[in-house]
This record gives structure tokens, sequence and C-alpha cells, in this order.
């Protein structure tokens, strides 16, 4: 969809079409080549022109990214000056236009699409953190920067910069009535053909009939963009814009059109073209075979409308209103030629009317679910899910919010589409009542590898820094359950692994776990450093509880540690142990923030109570631990946060090494890693970032300016409480590489450090 200037994310799979067929767009596909395609193979199913005895007026809509909205403004002209359009055909972001025109959407529907949020949300880069299972928000709360290969088939990544998920609910939301297998495209209100290429074949593939948004889908699938759509025949299909990106020739061969007018959108082209990398050549020879192949198209037009959309990018969708009005003025310009086609008031009435009575039903009350695909006990899941739907309307709502769960894990995929449990031939009148749903498993995975960096580094400290590794294999032993292990390499070694096994579909579970800890540790004094020591920790422990929708949980947990507290250079810290403890608690979750890194808004709350027992070297002890955040933002680019951590063993003497700690970035920021010691600590601190930079659309969240307060009270049995506060000053970007945070902290007692961190922010 974003074709033009996006091909620049476009990386091998794309390199090897383009070269294959550029500048090949006579390759069309002969009808019935390819049966993922259908045809209309007699031209008299298609409606006659409305009144009769005038000429079929088709339209052709150029791909192009954003530059597509155009498209908008010169439907709205024609509308408004009462020029017919009866055959639409369209590629790429032209075949999306077409598509919501041909079912019947109005140019000031079609607008109001364009420039809302809704409209934004096709691009997500990955699954929001919203709409993730409970599981899936601890991985990326703790591993935020992390890549995620699948192992189903050796190493692999996703096919993909884009996720396909938000694109598909985009198309499903706005296309409710025309989304069944048995749709026709003939019957349409305008009818329409929109064009995909065939990676299998190499030749396009034009449909006429099927679900719209699943047409739609792969029309607009740029090749290293978006995945990579599975016709019904198996075939993987892409972009339409490889091969035909004005698809005049389906208006004339395959709709047959009377007078065909094409819509141009020229992207700039410079006499002296960026060669100055990798990228801009590869933008610059995969614009050569689209320009080629459009240029083609251009020459069966009867007239050609071109838009000056030259100083437009393909990903500037933020100004939609622009290129919408820019599209109009270009309608304008060429009110000479397109008004010979306009009718008169009388004319124009009854054309509308026949257009008006092709419009399909919204679907009516379900009375049958279907369930395709996956494996029987994500099925059964899945269809406990779906079969609330029944007895009640048929909305895109519904039917995604009843397909999150399932989607919420990771594995599989959903998309849905409505029938006529008992249709009748020939009828568009009667509603659909049915949903089918078809799952589909993903490429790549389960079992999946999440690798990521996480570093902290500040003044006069050792930097650390850590190689973030998570293997998750979904879905094994039945749907929900998963085995998980994970390991931090680097400055320390940190090795743990958890069943998690879910009992019931109402979240009920059990989770035996493991751990090992080795990690170097620095005691302080006044800022210097007077003693290192090792830690090492062995742990298993054992979970039962019960995960309550994606935002919370509530599990009690049994813990057994055996510990070694080594000296290994200067002094302090207590003396030598090595021994075992034990812990009981009680765990509460309630996640209800709006993303794993930067949350712009919401609310976060973990808390847990029980007891330290048979520790060696140490008392006995209750044990208190509570961390909460919440944020606020303002205008969309201001974000307020406050947040709390408290933990105690209620001022029992419980020795080193299992007090808690406060220092470093995010804990004092002007104080050293760990600097404080103590068995009860707590922390407050509050923030305010303020966005000074915006990523593209999709590619994150952007540059945002950051000032801070923290203020820490740490209490020990043989030094009593100790308060430090400090103020922060820095930037923080959340990029599709991860979150990177640098800044300085000045601190009371002389303390001041600038510090850098990659990973979690908070």
């Amino acid at each position: 969809m974003a074709w033009k200037s996006a091909t620049a994310h476009s990386f091998a799979l794309l390199f090897s079409v383009v070269f294959s067929v550029a500048g090949s767009a006579q390759q069309t596909a002969v009808p019935g080549a390819v049966p993922a395609a259908s045809f209309a193979a007699n031209p008299r199913s298609l409606p006659p022109a409305a009144p009769k005895g005038r000429p079929l007026i088709g339209i052709a809509l150029e791909g192009g990214g954003a530059l597509g909205l155009a498209h908008i403004g010169v439907l709205q002209w024609m509308e408004e000056h009462r020029i017919p359009v009866d055959r639409i055909a369209g590629t790429s972001m032209g075949a999306l236009v077409g598509a919501f025109y041909a079912s019947g959407d109005s140019p000031a529907q079609m607008r109001a699409i364009a420039v809302s949020n809704d409209f934004q949300r096709i691009f997500t880069l990955e699954t929001p953190y919203v709409d993730l299972s409970f599981r899936r928000r601890q991985d990326r709360r703790e591993l935020p920067d992390s890549i995620t290969g699948g192992l189903e088939h050796g190493v692999e990544l996703r096919d993909a910069l884009f996720s396909e998920r938000g694109v598909n609910e985009f198309l499903e939301t706005n296309l409710p009535a025309y989304d069944q297998e048995a749709l026709d495209y003939d019957q349409l209100p305008i009818p329409f053909r929109c064009v995909a290429t065939d990676l299998n074949t190499l030749t396009t593939v034009t449909f006429a009939s099927g679900p719209l948004p699943h047409a739609v889908r792969a029309s607009i699938s740029i090749p290293g963009i978006f995945p990579p759509v599975q016709g019904r025949n198996g075939h993987m299909l892409v972009d339409g814009g490889i091969l035909d990106n004005l698809p005049t020739d389906v208006l004339r061969h395959n709709l047959h059109a009377d007078i065909v007018i094409a819509v141009r959108l020229p992207g700039d082209a410079p006499a002296t073209p960026d060669t100055s990398s990798i990228v801009s050549v590869l933008n610059r020879a995969f614009s050569a075979g689209i320009e080629r192949n459009a240029e083609q198209g251009q020459l069966l037009a009867d007239l050609v409308v071109v838009v000056p959309t030259n100083k437009f990018s393909a990903t500037d969708y933020s100004k939609a209103a622009e290129l919408i009005t820019t599209g109009y003025q270009a309608a304008e310009k060429s009110s000479a030629a397109l008004l010979r086609y306009a009718l008169d008031d009388r004319d124009w009435q009854a054309y509308v009317a026949a257009r008006q009575s092709r419009r399909r039903p919204q679907p009516g009350v379900v009375d049958e679910v279907r369930v395709e695909g996956g494996d029987a006990s994500a099925k059964q899941s899945l269809i406990g899910d779906v079969q609330t739907l029944k007895g009640k309307p048929e909305t895109p709502a519904t039917t995604i919010d009843a397909l999150k769960r399932i989607q919420s894990n990771g594995g599989y995929s959903a998309t849905f589409e409505t029938f006529a449990p008992q249709p009748v031939a020939g009828s568009t009148a009667a509603p659909d009542t049915g949903v089918l749903i078809r799952l589909k498993n993903d490429t790549i995975g389960p079992p999946y590898l999440l690798i990521g960096p996480e570093l902290s580094a500040s003044t006069s400290n050792v930097t650390r820094s850590v190689l973030n590794l998570r293997l998750v294999d979904q879905n094994l032993g039945g749907f929900g359950s998963e085995l998980r292990g994970s390991a931090q390499l680097g400055y320390l070694t940190n090795l743990s692994t958890e069943y998690y096994f879910l009992l019931t579909p109402g979240g009920f579970f059990l989770q035996p776990r493991a751990e090992i800890l080795r990690q170097p540790v620095y005691l302080w004094a006044d800022q210097k450093r007077i003693a290192e020591r090792f830690q090492q920790n062995l742990v298993a422990g054992f979970e039962a509880g019960r995960t309550i929708g994606n935002s919370m949980q509530v599990y009690a947990e049994w813990s057994a540690e055996d510990t070694r507290w080594a000296l290994r250079t200067g002094s302090g810290g207590g003396p030598y142990l090595t021994g075992t403890a034990q812990t009981g608690q009680l765990h509460f979750t309630l996640d209800k923030e709006a993303s794993g890194a930067i949350s712009p808004n919401g609310f976060r709350l973990s808390a847990s109570a029980g007891a330290f027992y048979h520790a060696v070297g140490s008392s006995n002890a209750p044990l208190v631990m509570l961390s909460t955040a919440r944020t606020w933002a303002f205008d969309q680019r201001n974000i307020l946060g406050l947040s709390a951590d408290i933990n105690s063993y209620l001022r029992a003497d419980v020795a080193q090494p299992f007090r808690f700690t406060l220092g470093g970035p995010r804990q004092l920021s002007a104080s050293s890693f760990d600097e404080y010691r103590g068995t009860d600590t707590a922390l407050v601190r509050a923030g305010y970032l303020r966005r000074i930079a915006a990523l593209p659309l999709g590619l994150g969240q952007g540059l945002y300016g950051v000032l801070g307060y923290e203020a820490g009270e740490i209490w020990s049995p043989e030094q009593g409480a100790i308060l430090r506060q400090d103020g922060t000053l820095g930037l923080v970007g959340a990029t599709p590489a991860g979150t990177v945070s640098v800044g300085v902290s000045i601190g009371d007692a002389g303390h001041r450090k600038v510090f850098i961190t990659v990973g979690r922010l908070f």
C-alpha cells in the first residue's frame, strides 16, 4: 500500500521479485490462470449503464501508499459534478479506496476514515500491548528491545516489518457487508476489480469475487512491509503494483468499460537521484519498474487525471486532508475533459438509484458460527469464545473482541468472514447470519526465541550490560500452556525456566520453576566502593493461581533457595554465607497500562505479602512488596507519570544478601548502582515527558525530553534511615530498535551522575 518511496523497506523478497519481473506489466494473468482469483467470464453478468444508452465509464486508481488518498478528492469532484463511475479497478492503495467507493461509501465517509486514528492503526509493528495476553505482556515489559525469531523450521525472522493484525481488522471493520466467500464483485454497487501479484507464478491475480477485505489485503501487501497473503490455492500474494500499478487493462478487458479514466500519482523523480546508500539505490531501482508498468497502463486510458503528488511522500498519512484536496484540485484542472461525461440531474438520480439498489445489507443476528484451522485444543478454545456471538447482531467489533484471546498469546492469527447459512441463488437482499472464523498457525513458530540487549551505565560505575535470551514454546501440552526459559549473559549469569500449565480455560494454572543466578555485588560507603562480593543462588519454586483476562493475575508462591555470599575484595556486607532460605508469598498484579515501555496512560499495581524464613544467618521476617505506577497523557505530546515502590521486612534484621537495594538509573539516578542496601526501602518518582520528535507512522513513539524527580528512603538495623533525593534531565527515544535513554542526575549529599540505558525504562 505504501509503495513508491516505501519500497525502501522491502529487502530480499522484493529484490528478487522485482528484478525477475520489472518492466513486464504485459504479463497479466489470463482468466482462470490462478485459482486464488476468480474472474467474470461473461460480460452480460455485469450491470448495464443507468440510464441506458450512454457509455460505461471506468476509473483506474493507481497505487502509491499515502499518495492514494488523493483518489478520494478525485472521486469527490466527480460526484459533485455528476460524473458516473460504472466500473472501478485499483491496485494497492487504489484498491483500498476503490473497494470502499465500490461498496457504497461516499467520498465524505472515506475522508472521515482517512483522517481518523482508526486509519493509522493499519501500521502496527507488533500486537498492541493492550491486546496481548498476560504472559506476552510480561515478555514485552521484561524484554522491550527484543527481536523475535521462530524456531519451527530453524531460526527464522518474520517476513514483514508490520503486523498483519492491524490491517486485517481495519478492513474487516470497514467492509462488514462485503466479507463473504460467495460475494460477486459484478454485483457490488459499482463492479470492482483489484490486482495482486502471485509470488509462486510471478503473474498478476485479478480478484472478482470472494471476501472483499481478503482481496484488498492481498493487493496492498507490500513485500517486506506487510506479510504476504495466502490465497485459497495456497499461493502467496503480494502487492499488485509490482506488475500492474495502474490496472487500465483490467477495466478494458475484464470489466469492459467503454471509457477508461486513469488517475496517476507521479512520484518525485529527480534528475540526479539519491544513490548514497543501499536503501536509496534499491528504492530508485524498484521505482523504475513500478513507474514503467504504470506508464504502460496509462496508454490504455482515454483520459488521464494527473495528481501533482510530487511534494508528498508515500508515507505522508498524516497529511490525508491535504492529499485529498490535491486530488480534488487535479480533477478540477481536468474539468473540461471530465465534464463531457456529466449527467443531467434526472439521469444522475437514475444512476444513483441503480447503484444504491445493489448495496448489500449489513449482517444480521448470528445463528451459526464455524471455525476452520488450528489444532484441536486451539480450535476448541476458540469455539468456546465465539459461541457468545450467537443470538446477537453481527458487528465487526464484537467478532474482533471474541478473537482477541486466541491471538493475544501468539502462535495464531485469525480472520473472519460472514456467510448466509441458507443462501438464495441470485439474491443480495438477505443479510448474512453466519460467521466463519479462519484460524491460521504462525509459519515460523512456536517455539520462539527472543533476543535483546540491556545496558545501564553511569559515571564512576561498573557498566552493567547483558544479552537477554528467552525461549517460549507456546501451547505445549494444550492451548495456553507453555514452557519458558530465560537467560541473561553478561556482567551476571541468570538462567531460569518455568512451565505454565493451564488447568482450565478460566485461567487457573500451576507453574513449577527453577533459577540459577551468579553475579558480582559491589558495596559502597560515601560514594566509594569498599568491597566486591560474589553472590550465587540456586532457586526452586512452585506457583499456583489464576490469570484473569489479560490484565490480572493472583497466585501463591513457595520457593527454596541455596545461597552463597562470598567476599572477593575489600570488607563489608557481613560474614560469608552458605545455606538455604525459604519464602512463601501471595501475589497480585493488575496491569492496565497502554505500553510496555513508555505508556502514554494507564495504571499498574503489583503487590505481594508473605514470609521469609529458615534462612541461614538470618532471622525469620514478614515480607511485603508493593509497586505501582500511573501515567496521564495530554495533547498527545505530554506524559505525566507517578510511581512508588515499597519493599519491607518490617524492620526485621534480615542478613545480607537478602536485603533490598536502591541506586542507579531509575532507582535514584544520581547514586551508584545498589549504593544503598537495607531491610526496608521506599522510592517515589515523578516524571514529565515531552515529545519533541515523532517517528514516521507505525515506527514507534519518537523522542522525548524528560524532567524527573526521585526520593528514596532506606532503613537498616545498623544505620537507621537514609533519605536521598535527586532531579533528572534527559532524553528518551522509543524506536523500533528499542528504548534508549541518556541523561544527567543531580542529587543531595554531593551525588551526581551522567547515565545511559538501553532496554527497560522503568
